[in-house]
Order: structure tokens, then C-alpha cells, then sequence
């Protein structure tokens, strides 16, 4: 197994070279203690939800950890292009071994006139093209211990996916981005991989992570083009820079596809333990490419008990950002 995932780890190297095309859902879509820090987790990532932002991440996490997660968020801002995501995770996990379920499902509306020809389901003055994708993720976690400080780790998925893509008349925007969520497609199903690695020194901590390594696509129902599961690569870095105080930045490497342009986000929070089983945390999250857009979150987090945790978060900031919440069940020990 340790050949294994060095050689992902090393073929994952090779696809951060290649580019990258239209049909992102953006890392922050699970998640609420990673969102509630801004999207700033991938070198954090110490709980079962290490299986969506970094796969190597359970190799320095709890004996048994369990994570339930909700998450949703619009970008909706007038008169132009919106977009939805949301999702929910399943996941449990040991050091060694980790096993995921989860659905994502993000819609992009997409205002007329476009250019004539480009193909057969182009909205025109007044209309409106509904695309979404929702797809179901079945997963398994393979860790690897390289050294005491380095460990690298992959999840193998198997992807049903559903497309679909329809032209509707102008509206509010709301109920359109809503109905895009009910809308039938075409089914189909797809092998897939996330790569992670996590470096660890003292109190610091980096990693990296690969997600939808084989870029699946998913033919639409409705006549629109394929949809995709677009390859997304990050960075990140964490500091334990007091007891209890947790500050984290990451950066993603590649330029993917939003409903408004494109995205590459860099994310900056913090998680401060401020009494007994209570924490506070905070972050900003900036896209640094293309029209700047700025969010900011607010989270926190109470034990229930010594093992079980609630998370919340909500998400705000300028209307060419998502926007939305999350809440989460984490058990560990």
C-alpha cells in the first residue's frame, strides 16, 4: 500500500500541470468547521471530514473519529449569473482507514443572449440556462505513515452523477436557482480520486491536497454540454500558535470555473478554545483571480459531551461571493 500511494501522490504532481475546464463545485462546499475558518483546513484537517479536504489528514487525527455535515450557499447578485451548492457528508475514520458518503450538488444559472451557434440549448433575450449536477460519493481512505512527520493518503470514489441542462424564462432568481435543484437528468457513474499529503513539525503543520483527480463528466439530460467535476488542487499551513489557539491560511493552486467567473481563492482563520468544550472561530476568504470577491465567516463549536461536538457556521459577504450555512455532528475519542 505504502508504493501505492506514493505513486498517486506522484502522479498527483503530474495533474496539477494540466489545465483545468468549466463545472467547478468549490472546496468550501462541505464542511462547517472549515468554513466557519474561512476555508482555511487543508493542513488542519484532523477529523473525519480529512476525507473530502486532505486524505493524509487521518493519519494524525483521533483513534475513532465521526463527522455529519450539512452545508448550503447562493451567489445571487442582480442581473447577471447565479449559482448554488450544498451538500452532506457521511464519514468515519481511523488513522489508517477512513469510508465517506457524500452528495454535492451546485446549479449554475446562466442568463441569455449567448452567441448563436455554440450549441443547441442557448437561452436567448429573456431566458435563463439551468445547469446542474448533483453527484453521490462513495469512498475509502488509504493512509500512509512515510516518516513521523510526513504521511500521505488517497480516497478512492466511485461517482454517480446526474446532469442536466434547460432553458427557463427570466425570474426570480431564487425560485429558479431552487428548481434547477429538482430538475430530472441523465445518470451516470464514474471512478474518481482525492490525494492529500501532511507535513508536521513541532506545532506547524502544511499539506497539500488533489481533489476529483480524474476530472469526471457527466452527459447532460436536455441537450446542454457535459457537466464536470472539476480538478481542484490547495495548499495550506497551520500554526498551534498558543494553547488552544489554531491559525491556518490556504491557497488554491489552480483556476476553476464559478457561476460568476473564474475562481482561486486564498483563506485565512483561526479556532480559539475560550472555555471548557466551547470554541469561537473566524475567517476570510478572498478570490484572487479575475472580479474580486470577499467572504467572511463565523463559527463555533460546543461539546455536547467529551466526544461529541456540534459545529455552526454562517457565511457572508460581498453578492459575487457564496453565501449560505452549515452545521455538523463530530464525534471522536
Amino acid at each position: 500500500m505504502k508504493i501505492l500511494l506514493v505513486r498517486l501522490t506522484a502522479a498527483a504532481l503530474v495533474l496539477l500541470a494540466w489545465p483545468a475546464s468549466a463545472g467547478a463545485q468549490e472546496f468550501e462546499t462541505l464542511g462547517s468547521r472549515a468554513a466557519g475558518m474561512g476555508g482555511a483546513f487543508v493542513a488542519v484537517a484532523d477529523d473525519a471530514s480529512a476525507a473530502y479536504w486532505n486524505p493524509a489528514g487521518f493519519a494524525a487525527g483521533s483513534v475513532v473519529s465521526m463527522v455529519l455535515d450539512l452545508s448550503t450557499a447562493n451567489v445571487n447578485p442582480p442581473a447577471s449569473p447565479s449559482g448554488s451548492r450544498s451538500g452532506w457528508l457521511i464519514a468515519v475514520g481511523a488513522p489508517a482507514l477512513g469510508l465517506t458518503y457524500y452528495r454535492l450538488r451546485r446549479t449554475f444559472l446562466l442568463p441569455g443572449p449567448f452567441h448563436a451557434g455554440t450549441d443547441g440549448n442557448e437561452p436567448g433575450p429573456g431566458e435563463v440556462r439551468l445547469d446542474t449536477l448533483t453527484t453521490h460519493h462513495i469512498g475509502a481512505t488509504l493512509v500512509q505513515s512515510l516518516t513521523s512527520y510526513l504521511a500521505v493518503g488517497a480516497t478512492l470514489k466511485v461517482v454517480r452523477g446526474t446532469a442536466a441542462s434547460v432553458v427557463r424564462p427570466d425570474g426570480d432568481r431564487d425560485q429558479l436557482l431552487e428548481d434547477g435543484g429538482d430538475l430530472s437528468g441523465m445518470d451516470s457513474t464514474k471512478l474518481d480520486a482525492d490525494l492529500g499529503l501532511m507535513a508536521s513539525a513541532g506545532r506547524l503543520k502544511a499539506g497539500i491536497t488533489l481533489r476529483n483527480a480524474s476530472e469526471p463528466s457527466f452527459d447532460s439530460e436536455g441537450g446542454g454540454p457535459p457537466l464536470k467535476l472539476e480538478r481542484q488542487a490547495r495548499a495550506g499551513v497551520a500554526l498551534l500558535a498558543l494553547p488552544g489557539l489554531l491559525v491556518a491560511a490556504d491557497m488554491d493552486l489552480l483556476i476553476t470555473a464559478g457561476p460568476l467567473g473564474d475562481v482561486r481563492n486564498f483563506a485565512a482563520g483561526a479556532e480559539a478554545r475560550v472555555a471548557g468544550r466551547s470554541y469561537v472561530r473566524g475567517g476570510v476568504r478572498v478570490n484572487t483571480t479575475g472580479e474580486s470577491a470577499t467572504a467572511f465567516s463565523v463559527g463555533g463549536s460546543y461539546g455536547v459531551t467529551r466526544s461529541l461536538l456540534i459545529d455552526a457556521q454562517v457565511t457572508s459577504g460581498s453578492d459575487r461571493t457564496h453565501r449560505g450555512w452549515g452545521i455538523s455532528a463530530r464525534f471522536g475519542y
